[in-house]
């Protein structure tokens, strides 16, 4: 009886981590499907973290997720450089 279960349920489990990853990989553009420039509600049903966190998104809160609200929500919590950071010159030796 396990095996059958485990059997039924295991091809669900791929299936359903394939469905994440899809959802992870739209971009802004894939998501705006009639190429206006904005995510409406209905758009951002394609994703489901997007639709989930719309309100949250549209931080100016105008119904529509544009390009900067959306790559901001994206990048949220993500690392990025200190200020004080250098950047070589090109060819430049690293220290």
């Amino acid at each position: 009886m396990k095996s059958k279960i485990l059997i039924t349920l295991v091809p669900g489990l791929f299936f359903a981590g394939s469905l994440l990853a899809a959802d992870a990989l739209m971009t802004f553009e894939d998501m705006d499907k009639d190429a206006n420039g904005y995510i409406s509600t209905g758009e951002a049903s394609a994703s489901q973290e997007i639709a989930n966190n719309f309100k949250e998104i549209d931080t100016n809160a105008d119904g529509h997720i544009n390009i900067t609200e959306y790559q901001a929500y994206m990048g949220h919590g993500r690392m990025s450089p200190p200020e004080e950071m250098e950047t070589p010159e090109p060819g430049a030796a690293p220290y």
